[in-house]
């Protein structure tokens, strides 16, 4: 219900955006501001919708929108919560979160071997870590990692057809098709150009 609100409030402000860049430069000739009711602004709003909205922080939302319901549909959430309760896990949870672990570890070896070490490949052209394309990437691989994890976790405990065929959230499955597809036609151009 507060992201309804949210958005009511966010067009609400829109639509007096509107009004306001029409009637100040209506009102006072001499003050530079365009209008969004002129020709001009109802070109640059509507031609520029796309651009205006692609973003890095829309893909942001994206691969943690993708990340946190394979979190919650793989069934690592209950286990952290369980666990984080001192509750009693099977077997098969206990094994899977052990893979989690290591495939954390491993994560974490690989990033400080790109970050970490002298000339690593992920710091600046300077040496420094920001900005660089470590931090450049930083939301990015923290969802990618949360993914990996919970993505494992539900094949380690069985729950991978429970994640697959999660009716709850349709759209995260093309998000997905849609990230590594796009991933993988851009690096096709990179290599190709």
């Amino acid at each position: 219900m507060k992201t309804f609100r949210l958005c009511i409030l966010l067009a609400a402000a829109q639509v007096v955006l509107v009004l306001v860049s029409w009637l100040i430069p209506t009102a006072m000739p001499n003050v530079a501001m365009r209008s969004l009711l002129s020709s001009e602004g109802v070109r640059w709003f509507f031609g520029h919708f796309t651009e205006n909205l692609a973003h890095p922080l829309l893909v942001w939302f994206i691969v943690v929108y993708v990340a946190f319901v394979a979190y919650q549909q793989g069934g690592l959430q209950h286990a952290l919560s369980a666990l984080l309760r001192r509750e009693r896990l099977l077997l098969r949870q206990r094994t899977a979160l052990w893979l989690v672990v290591a495939e954390l570890v491993v994560i974490l070896c690989v990033i400080i071997a790109l970050v970490f070490v002298p000339h690593a490949i992920l710091l600046s052209a300077t040496g420094d870590l920001f900005p660089s394309s470590f931090t450049a990437s930083l939301v990015p691989l923290a969802a990618f990692t949360l993914f990996v994890a919970s993505v494992s976790y539900a094949i380690a405990n069985g729950q991978l057809r429970h994640l697959y065929h999660s009716t709850t959230s349709p759209i995260a499955k093309w998000l997905l098709l849609y990230i590594l597809g796009m991933q993988l036609w851009r690096s096709i151009l990179f290599v190709f150009s």
